[in-house]
């Protein structure tokens, strides 16, 4: 059995898995007695500069707060209830409507109001046709064999915390669901479409993979079983198909490398102070080449003296 460590409202100075963090507090940059890393910053980082990883990253105390899009807000309500987290009316409230005798219009003051008051709330707001959307999304994951067969039980609304041993800096990261014994984690995830290639273009946009492996070395650094790691997929729209995919070990492993490499790059940014952009180590001007595909269009082109390209 799990032996969870209840949250007692402070940074956190002891490795462990920990219950009852909210989401929230588990985002801020002290949540821990020195700084903090998640796998979002670390694929930051790697997909663009310590720059771009700096600019959002909450250890940051200039940090850009990035507004929540629908379908961000769709897919944290979603989690929340399809992975059977309990307090949603603790951090989501429904829109309603109709609003004092009138049809909601987000331009209305009254409607106005009422957003601005759920904010000072610290409530997400969810729309009655989102509610709807997740229904969809939650009758057809009852429906899938695998999680009929409990691929979505375990700890819910566990967090992970250890010191990384070469960096001395805190890791995070927050399992939807934290198998109890078995070490194979299961990840929820909302999209377009559960077609192959969407998928692989997915897995590939966002790399999954580093945040697979993230929370295969927590579950190991903290003696926790970590055999594998399965994408469980459902499509935000009807008629909200659903796909498992198990991530390779190979492909985990190369999330383990990169992990490293932007750990190591955090670590030295914190330490100098300097977080370049892309391009901001470079003296002198660079070359940049035209694509191969345009290269061979524009020289076909050329060749046989096209008024257009083929």
């Amino acid at each position: 059995m799990i032996q969870s460590i209840r949250w007692d409202g402070n940074p956190i100075t002891q490795p462990g898995v920990y219950s009852k963090l909210p989401l929230q507090a588990y985002h801020h940059g002290d949540i821990c007695d020195g700084p903090s890393v998640s796998s979002t910053t670390l694929r930051q980082l790697w997909d663009n500069s310590p720059a771009h990883a700096w600019a959002h990253c909450p250890v940051n105390p200039a940090r850009i707060e990035m507004p929540e899009s629908e379908a961000f807000v769709l897919g944290r309500a979603a989690h929340h209830l399809l992975t059977g987290e309990i307090g949603f009316a603790d951090v989501f409230v429904v829109r309603p409507e109709t609003l004092e005798g009138e049809k909601w219009n987000g331009n209305r003051k009254e409607c106005k109001r009422w957003l601005a008051a759920k904010k000072r709330e610290g409530l997400t707001v969810v729309t009655a046709a989102q509610v709807e959307v997740i229904k969809g999304m939650a009758i057809s994951l009852g429906a899938f064999p695998l999680v009929q067969a409990g691929a979505l039980n375990g700890l819910i609304e566990r967090s992970f915390f250890w010191k990384d041993k070469e960096t001395g800096l805190w890791i995070k990261v927050r399992p939807d669901v934290t198998p109890n014994a078995s070490g194979d984690f299961t990840d929820l995830k909302t999209t377009n479409s559960v077609l192959y290639r969407d998928l692989q273009s997915s897995l590939a946009t966002f790399n999954y993979h580093q945040q697979a492996a993230l929370v295969l070395e927590g579950a190991m650094a903290l003696g926790l079983e970590a055999n594998s790691f399965t994408l469980i997929w459902v499509e935000k729209s009807a008629p909200y198909c659903v796909r498992a995919q198990q991530l390779k070990d190979e492909d985990i492993a190369r999330g383990m490398k990169q992990n490293r490499t932007a750990l190591r790059t955090f670590a030295d940014c914190l330490s100098s102070g300097v977080w370049p952009g892309p391009g901001d180590d470079r003296e002198d001007a660079e070359y940049v080449d035209l694509p191969d595909w345009k290269r061979k269009q524009i020289d076909d082109r050329l060749k046989y003296e096209l008024r257009e390209a083929a």
